[in-house]
């Protein structure tokens, strides 16, 4: 379901119309606390709703924003839930940047997915749902969230989804991403999955921070 208060909000109004189109026929309700809601299956035996807000830069470094993303890291214990990030905005790769940056050295542990345009929203809802369709254990849901957050964690153009899928492969959250990223043995095993360049650029955001913030 989505929240009908969508259609108040200029830049995302526009994409009602494709989520009521969209396979999954997201249905028009009011919602409260958050923007969009989808049932998902866990390793419990109850299901539980998945929540997530639509924020743009601007609204994420707003104190109403800030304060929408508290609201929901307190849902769902925490689980089941993340940001939709809009990337729309002058020099958006590199306040996203900075903002990744914060989150790491915060209590933060809401997920944020960040879309390049409104349009992309509906197939990445679909990605997400299917991402739950099947049971999951807690330990696997970090690892989305983990994916999710890793491909920005370099100075420069992000990481693509096969490097993200080694870095989180040798690492096993973002505290030990971290540690590999400024002890010697751990540089050494990054540059050596990932490249000189790559695993470089790496090690670069988590010991000087992005060459762009």
């Amino acid at each position: 379901m989505f929240s009908s208060s969508i259609r108040k909000r200029q830049e995302w109004a526009a994409i009602v119309p494709s989520l009521k189109t969209s396979s999954s026929a997201w249905k028009e309700t009011t919602l409260d606390a958050c923007d969009i809601t989808f049932p998902v299956t866990t390793s419990d035996v109850s299901p539980v709703v998945f929540r997530a807000i639509l924020s743009s830069l601007s609204d994420l470094q707003s104190l109403e924003g800030k304060a929408r993303v508290e609201r929901l890291s307190l849902m769902n214990g925490g689980k089941h839930i993340a940001v939709m990030l809009l990337l729309d905005a002058e020099n958006s790769i590199e306040t996203f940047s900075r903002i990744q940056a914060e989150l790491l050295h915060s209590d933060s542990t809401v997920p944020i997915i960040p879309i390049s345009t409104t349009q992309e929203l509906p197939s990445c809802l679909e990605a997400l749902r299917r991402d739950y369709t099947d049971k999951i254990s807690p330990s696997h849901e970090d690892s989305i969230a983990h994916k999710d957050l890793a491909c920005w964690c370099v100075d420069g153009k992000p990481l693509t989804r096969d490097q993200v899928n080694i870095l989180t492969g040798i690492t096993s959250g973002f505290r030990d991403l971290a540690s590999h990223s400024t002890q010697p043995v751990g540089q050494a095993a990054i540059r050596e999955y990932l490249g000189d360049q790559d695993g470089g650029r790496i090690i670069s955001f988590f010991t000087n921070g992005s060459s762009h913030i």
